[in-house]
């Protein structure tokens, strides 16, 4: 009887390490975090010159950035975003702007905030972030 026993032992112990090595390797690496990039872009309303940031600290640095590259005495951030995209639509009338986690989704809602027959004059993202 001993050895029934020390086989059925034996074999729930190698079924046990196996159940437990094949769960083991099928979890996945928890993702790294990243840090937040943020960008912005700014657009002057008198000349319409704009401007653009991404990967900055904060909000407020991004926006500083976007104005100072715009150039224009009254450029102002019109959208700013972190981790993701951001966009300006144009038409003959009107200025929209969209931000989103891709460049795809900033588009759209640029082109959505848009009643005129709009296209994407620019579009940028910040780093890890695009199509």
């Amino acid at each position: 009887m001993g050895t029934p026993l020390k086989k059925i032992l034996t074999v729930a112990a190698v079924l046990v390490a196996t159940v437990g090595s094949m769960f083991a390797a099928s979890v996945a690496p928890a993702h790294a975090q990243y840090s937040s990039n943020y960008g912005a872009i700014a657009v002057s309303l008198s000349t319409g010159d704009y401007g653009w940031s991404y990967d900055y600290d904060s909000y407020s640095e991004a926006e500083a950035a976007a104005e100072d590259r715009c150039g224009a005495a009254d450029c102002v951030a019109k959208i700013s975003w972190r981790n993701g995209c951001g966009a300006l639509a144009v038409s003959d009338n009107w200025l929209s702007y969209g931000s989103g986690s891709s460049r795809a989704a900033a588009r759209s809602e640029a082109l959505a905030n848009n009643p005129g027959n709009a296209y994407i004059e620019h579009w940028n993202c910040t780093s890890g972030y695009g199509l």
